[in-house]
């Protein structure tokens, strides 16, 4: 059966329960402030996403759409229910959203001196199993490199870059 999907709002019953998986899931120098991301979905350009099965929390994506690519900014899936396909589901499930164009992501570049290293390992495996390929597109920040992972095998660089443009204006400096 597929996931239902319902858009991360204020109202939605298990908003705390995004926000505290989010919070989880991801290191601080990876997170954008929660509230950048509710103000910045709120517009077509973006889509915030709880994933359930039948009624159950499984996880969220949020998708930024721009120049014929949809970029998974985050996804998550809850500890309860990790390591019983449901990551696989939801990129699936994003997959049946968006089907005429790329989907790209981020990932941790594997470092052999990284302390969380076979975990990158694990990432990528898991991506590459549902579809994506590794880009030369990479993104260097003070604590990490990401590599860019697209289900295209090419990808216009300066387009990803374009999604970003997108999301950090007309704030972004402040975020910063």
């Amino acid at each position: 059966m597929d996931l239902d999907i319902q858009p991360v709002r204020l109202s939605l019953k298990e908003y705390s329960q995004v926000k505290q998986l989010y919070m989880r899931a991801f290191p601080k120098y990876e997170r954008e402030p929660w509230m950048w991301l509710m103000l910045k979905s709120k517009y077509r350009q973006a889509d915030f996403m709880a994933f359930y099965d039948h009624e159950q929390f499984i996880g969220f994506a949020y998708v930024i759409h721009s120049h014929g690519m949809h970029y998974i900014l985050y996804l998550a899936v809850n500890d309860q229910v990790r390591s019983r396909g449901y990551g696989s589901r939801i990129i699936n499930a994003i997959r049946h959203l968006y089907p005429q164009d790329s989907l790209v992501l981020d990932v941790e570049q594997p470092n052999p001196q990284a302390a969380n290293n076979q975990q990158r390992l694990r990432r990528m495996r898991f991506y590459r199993k549902n579809g994506f390929f590794p880009t030369p597109k990479l993104f260097k920040e003070e604590k990490v490199t990401f590599q860019v992972l697209a289900t295209n095998k090419k990808i216009n660089q300066q387009k990803v870059d374009k999604v970003f443009e997108w999301f950090s204006w007309p704030l972004g400096w402040l975020i910063q």
